[in-house]
């Protein structure tokens, strides 16, 4: 499993953003499709990443009107991103040890999925519903006292 491709795992063809758009059409978004993550794109190039907890912290900032206030402003620019054949054991290691929230799979130069905690949540739950989810030894990842 853990070789097996990002792709099989991933969500496909996720929702994007516009970086142009205004924070209350992105807030808008996420809450009509029960998700916490928006690719940025500007004139169809991935430009970075705006999530929930970004907005969030944007729009709680004094004198910051998310009807006028850009994702632009809010994203976070060079979000992770990996090939559609990436292997799921190598995105998952990145992701903890960098703590990224998702990982933007990215084909030819488009977004083509989105994989997050959440999808990685998903993965392991199949390993413990299929009897492999005991470790032998808890993995160690790097920077990170045991």
């Amino acid at each position: 499993m853990r070789h097996d491709p990002i792709s099989r795992w991933m969500t496909h063809t996720p929702h994007t953003i516009g970086a142009t758009q205004p924070l209350e059409v992105a807030s808008r978004l996420m809450h009509e499709h029960h998700i916490r993550h928006l690719p940025v794109l500007d004139r169809g190039t991935l430009v970075g990443i705006v999530t929930e907890r970004d907005l969030t912290f944007v729009e709680t900032l004094k004198g910051v009107d998310p009807e006028v206030t850009t994702v632009a402003e809010a994203m976070s620019p060079n979000p992770y991103r990996v090939a559609p054949d990436a292997p799921l054991g190598r995105v998952v290691r990145e992701m903890a040890v960098h703590k990224y929230g998702a990982a933007l799979v990215v084909d030819g130069g488009q977004v083509a999925g989105v994989f997050t905690t959440i999808d990685a949540l998903r993965v392991l739950a199949q390993l413990f519903a299929e009897g492999r989810g005991r470790p032998s030894r808890r993995p160690r990842l790097p920077g990170r006292p045991d």
